[in-house]
């Protein structure tokens, strides 16, 4: 069981606000442009992602068993279906009456940071094989997130955009280091390739968290945090409140469950919303203004929730794993 101090917390906390208050700050003054911006996020997707994925679930012991591949599947993919559903649900008593923004208001409460901030915290807190199952973990999650989530927000679900998430090279990278697991591949590859994908792969975290401090300024541009008060108040009750404390739940008390995917679980509960959404609610037609809201108190009120559950739910995670035995 790893030990969640407050200064373990704030080591692994910290390194992500600093990258990303770096990514503002190069953006704000000018010295990178959105250029570069979309050159770095090809990067990121196409080399850096797939290398981190090889270098953490090839040869993973822990990803070796159909059994927990499976669960950890179900439980990423639930984690955000059960959240946007929830959401969306809720979405009447913080005075959104409109069908096509509850249904924003849903997506955008559903869809956690899961990447760039969840997966340093979790290499810096857990065991190192934790964060090949947390990626494995991602991968369902981004599912969820092109099916249902896609559901909500466009009112329908379009099969092309769901057949991207798995014609990405992400995906096949995926793919590719569960099918070595399986089949015993995975100590037969040569150093070099395995190398260069661990090379890869350690690009991968700062340069997606300098992509998302990067985008704050625009996004900032013209925003009034006076405005619509009870949907900022009820996406943060949503988003680490509410649908954190059903998936604490799980983790507690879903009996059978791989522990670390209970660490994953824990850590994943405390994040605020995805950027993403604010693109998929504004290509869909839908309010990016009520999208951009949601991103921005949920991750200036995770500041303060955020420590709150891991140490919470880490220390109910011992309670419960002491009195078992």
């Amino acid at each position: 069981m790893p030990q969640i101090s407050v200064y373990a917390l704030f080591a692994a906390v910290m390194p992500v606000v600093l990258m990303t208050a770096t990514g503002y700050f190069f953006r704000k003054k000018g010295w990178v442009d959105q250029n570069v911006q979309f050159g770095l996020m090809k990067l990121v997707v196409w080399v850096f992602t797939p290398g981190i994925i090889i270098d953490r679930v090839l040869g993973n012991p822990l990803l070796n068993d159909f059994s927990v591949v499976w669960k950890v599947l179900v439980a990423g993919y639930f984690s955000v279906a059960v959240g946007i559903l929830v959401s969306v649900f809720a979405a009447r008593f913080f005075g959104i009456s409109d069908a096509a923004r509850r249904r924003a208001f849903g997506y955008c409460s559903g869809i956690y940071n899961y990447g760039y901030m969840a997966l340093p915290i979790c290499i810096s807190l857990c065991p190192p094989e934790t964060a090949g199952v947390m990626l494995l973990f991602n991968s369902s999650v981004e599912m969820a997130i092109w099916s249902v989530g896609l559901a909500a927000v466009s009112g329908r679900i379009r099969l092309r955009e769901v057949l991207k998430s798995v014609s990405s090279p992400i995906f096949f990278a995926m793919l590719f280091s569960l099918v070595c697991n399986f089949s015993g591949l995975a100590s037969e590859l040569p150093v070099w390739l395995t190398n260069t994908a661990k090379n890869f792969g350690t690009c991968m975290i700062p340069c997606g968290i300098l992509l998302v401090g990067m985008s704050l300024p625009v996004l900032l541009n013209g925003f009034r945090a006076r405005d619509e008060m009870r949907v900022s108040a009820g996406a943060c009750l949503m988003r680490l409140g509410v649908v954190p404390g059903l998936m604490l739940a799980a983790a507690l008390f879903v009996p059978a469950l791989p522990q670390d995917l209970r660490y994953i679980l824990i850590i994943q509960a405390g994040m605020p919303t995805a950027m993403l959404p604010i693109v998929i609610v504004q290509y869909y037609g839908g309010d990016a203004r009520l999208a951009l809201r949601i991103v921005l108190s949920t991750t200036i009120a995770c500041a303060v929730t955020l420590p709150f559950w891991i140490k919470f739910g880490f220390w109910s995670l011992a309670k419960l794993s002491v009195s078992a035995e």
